[in-house]
């Protein structure tokens, strides 16, 4: 990871800086171009994120959290490194960001492992009772039959109403 190797730099430079101050501050070229290389590395790495958090969230649903902050954190390391203050604040900032970025990589992981579940269909199942639906259908048909015996004392027009009913209740 590019974020562990550049940890792993700063805290180089880090004890370098250090002896550097005790000698006076004369430093050389070569650990301006390390440290100018280590801010552009950081800068890279701020970037992407900030890519990466911008197409992740434009959905609205901050699903990897809130890189924005981590950025500004980046950005923090990056004044450090080029004024050539690398702290021990610098140093825990710079873990943090790491701690950060792995659970942004795990909660991406996770994330990736959910769209894998599969649906499965339900399976087509005859629960009935036989013997029951012929009861209830025997008690159907003889509450019809008394329905079409028993004539009501009804005026013609709701005679064939009723008629019409029971001829679309027909099996």
């Amino acid at each position: 990871m590019m974020q562990q190797q550049l940890s792993e730099q700063m805290k180089k430079m880090k004890g370098k800086l250090e002896g550097m101050q005790k000698n006076g501050g004369k430093g050389d070229k070569g650990m301006s171009e390390e440290l100018a290389r280590m801010a552009a590395q950081q800068e890279a790495i701020r970037n992407e994120l900030n890519q990466l958090n911008q197409q992740e969230n434009k959905d609205g649903k901050n699903s990897m959290g809130n890189l924005g902050n981590l950025a500004n954190q980046m950005e923090q390391n990056e004044r450090d490194i080029v004024n050539k203050k690398i702290t021990q604040e610098t140093l825990k900032r710079q873990q943090e960001i790491l701690t950060r970025l792995l659970e942004a990589e795990n909660a991406q992981r996770e994330r990736e492992q959910d769209q894998t579940r599969k649906a499965e269909q339900a399976k087509e199942q005859f629960l009935r009772n036989p013997a029951a639906f012929e009861e209830y259908k025997k008690l159907k048909e003889k509450q019809t039959e008394l329905l079409n015996t028993v004539p009501p004392g009804l005026n013609t027009f709701y005679k064939n109403l009723v008629n019409n009913y029971f001829q679309g209740l027909q099996f």
